[in-house]
């Protein structure tokens, strides 16, 4: 059989399907030995085979299926079983739709033609959405009755999607440019027609019938502003323009009263520059209530900044997890601290050392329960020293319960807290007086009794004695409650001498011995001076080295600078002085003195044979 078909020549050639055909057994089929194919089957078939279209014939009343290679892609798996097979076993899965157009064609002898027609085809065993362009077209024999079908087509199933996705995505590019809340609108030509704009942009104009119409008779109030000009700069140059924060006023609709405004806007160049029915596509951003509403921000900020810092207490703020965000001025003015350096949880750097911690844990137990905050500690001030302060805080809570933030302030307490203690030493004070004064006028009474050779003597030699204490009282008058102002100044020498003499045997005692340089004392030197020196006399009167006939003082002092450097010394014979177990009030008071209001310090040195004092102070203090 091939050896025939090659002898006659018949349809040499067309690819791989040519030579499927030529090898088909046909003499099992319908249509028979291929030697004795009609006429027009074997004119259709050549044409089919030579044509670079995907081309296939549906021949005979089962119309079984012939195609070239251009086709045989288009059935996918069911090539090359599909050769020589009725086309209503071929395409089963869509012979509901291209059966009954088929039909018609044999039927009637019109052709059928479809564009971009769906096939519900399956491939791959999942029946998919296909797209396709394709005619059917009668063949008729030399009777001219029709005996088969000529079928052209290809798939257009990608071009379908391509464009359907081209349209969606057009589609959502529109409802963006209607819905964004920027002003959008494209303008073509030199003469910057208003080809679409989208509602924000009617809005901001005031006017919605503008479209079609040149910008120049939409809106004329924009010529004489400058816009135009710009618009055709833009136009011209082909280089964008970008302004930022530019007023603009929309005259609306006739009646309607001007509009003032605040515009962003840019004016983008479609196309090359120059190029007429090219445009430019316009974007804008109405800025007004933004920029008034921040201008009324700053105005509100400003006048609290006023206020809080018009305000002697230290006012700050923190975010709901304890960490500082804001400071007033009056912070940065006691502290001293750079602006910003204390933010966060630096804070509490600025405390004292011994009071950070307890002042920590404090604060976050209010962040974490809400509770108000108050506690006083000692914060750093700016003059180098730490002053005692009393910090409170409320916090602020959001509809939800939750802590938005917290409020606070500290205020300076140091005055009234020195004042505090100080009352509650000088009751203290008064108290230890009174009863050294009982003590030293036993003592007086006793020492006097000893040494006196009558009663009118002793009487004499006590009544002076008694008035020079009194006299050394009168130094520290201020210290026990007098009024302020009316203390003594005297010089150093002066005060140590009237102060201990009361305790002496007679003027000018060889038992007491004072050297150094002349330095003369404030008054309030002069109180805090007194009071040490008053509790030294005493105790030496008590136990010391004024206790007994062979005791003797010595009270010398230097300075260095701005520093005085003062040593008393006791020196007590036979058993010595028994050093005190406990620190008592006085000792407690000196060391006070000296510190908070000398500037230096007291220290105690208890030897076998008596008692060496050290004591320190600044001499821009004694000036006081």
């Amino acid at each position: 059989m091939d050896s025939g078909i090659r002898d006659t020549g018949f349809h040499s050639g067309g690819g791989d399907l040519g030579e499927r055909i030529r090898r088909h057994d046909w003499e099992s089929t319908p249509l028979g030995p291929i030697e004795g194919w009609p006429q027009a089957l074997r004119l259709a078939l050549s044409i089919c085979l030579n044509s670079s279209f995907p081309t296939s014939i549906y021949w005979g009343p089962d119309l079984r299926l012939l195609y070239n290679d251009a086709w045989s892609p288009i059935p996918g798996e069911r090539h090359p079983a599909a050769l020589g097979r009725p086309a209503a076993e071929v395409w089963f899965d869509i012979w509901d739709v291209v059966g009954p157009q088929l039909a018609h064609v044999m039927q009637t002898g019109e052709g059928f033609s479809a564009f971009d027609f769906m096939l519900p085809i399956v491939r791959g065993g999942v029946q998919q959405e296909t797209y396709w362009n394709y005619s059917f077209t009668p063949i008729r024999d030399e009777n001219g009755a029709i005996v088969g079908v000529f079928n052209q087509g290809h798939e257009t199933t990608g071009a379908v999607m391509a464009h359907r996705r081209a349209e969606a995505e057009i589609e959502r590019l529109g409802r963006l440019f209607a819905q964004a809340p920027s002003v959008a609108g494209i303008l073509r030509g030199p003469s910057h027609v208003i080809e679409v704009v989208n509602p924000a942009f009617k809005e901001l104009v005031g006017r919605t019938d503008i479209e079609g119409m040149r910008v120049a008779d939409a809106l004329p109030e924009l010529g004489p502003q400058g816009f135009l000009a710009l618009l055709d700069r833009v136009f011209a140059t082909g280089e964008p323009y970008v302004g930022r924060a530019v007023p603009v006023t929309f005259r609306g609709l006739s009646g309607d009263a001007p509009q003032d405004r605040i515009v962003d806007f840019v004016y983008q160049p479609l196309g090359e520059s120059g190029d007429v029915g090219q445009g430019i596509f316009v974007q804008a951003t109405d800025v007004t209530d933004a920029l008034r509403a921040e201008a009324a921000l700053r105005e509100s900020e400003a006048k609290f900044e006023a206020i809080v810092n018009s305000i002697d207490q230290m006012i700050w703020s923190t975010l709901p997890n304890g960490d500082h965000d804001y400071f007033n001025d009056r912070w940065y003015d006691f502290t001293g601290a750079a602006p910003g350096s204390t933010d966060g949880a630096g804070w509490k750097d600025m405390f004292h050392p011994d009071d950070q911690e307890r002042a920590r844990q404090a604060w976050m137990r209010c962040v974490e329960t809400g509770e108000p905050y108050r506690i006083e500690y000692r914060l750093w001030h700016r003059s180098g020293r730490y002053r005692w302060v009393v910090g409170r805080a409320h916090c602020v809570r959001g509809e939800d319960g939750r802590i938005t933030r917290w409020f606070g302030t500290c205020t300076d307490i140091h005055d009234l807290k020195e004042a505090e203690g100080k009352r509650r030493l000088l009751l203290r004070e008064m108290d230890h007086r009174v009863k050294n004064l009982f003590t030293i006028a036993l003592g007086m009474v006793s020492m006097t009794a000893r040494s006196a050779p009558s009663v009118e003597a002793m009487a004499e030699a006590l009544r002076g004695r008694l008035s020079a204490l009194a006299k050394a009282h009168d130094l520290i008058r201020s210290a026990l409650g007098g009024e302020p102002g009316k203390g003594q100044s005297t010089s150093l020498r002066a005060l140590i001498e009237k102060i201990v003499q009361p305790h002496l045997a007679v003027a000018r005692d060889p038992r007491l011995s004072v050297e150094g340089p002349a330095i003369t004392l404030g008054e309030s030197a002069s109180v805090g001076l007194a009071l040490i020196f008053h509790e030294l006399a005493t105790n030496a009167a008590k136990y010391g080295a004024l206790a007994t006939a062979e005791g003797r003082i010595s009270v010398a002092w230097t300075v260095a600078g701005e520093d005085l450097d003062l040593v008393w010394k006791e020196e007590v014979g036979g058993a010595g002085i028994t050093p005190p177990t406990t620190e008592g009030f006085g000792s407690e008071l000196a060391h006070a003195t000296a510190s908070d209001q000398l500037g230096g310090g007291i220290g105690f040195d208890w030897q076998p044979g008596g008692l060496i004092v050290h004591l320190t102070a600044r001499m821009d203090q004694l000036r006081q």
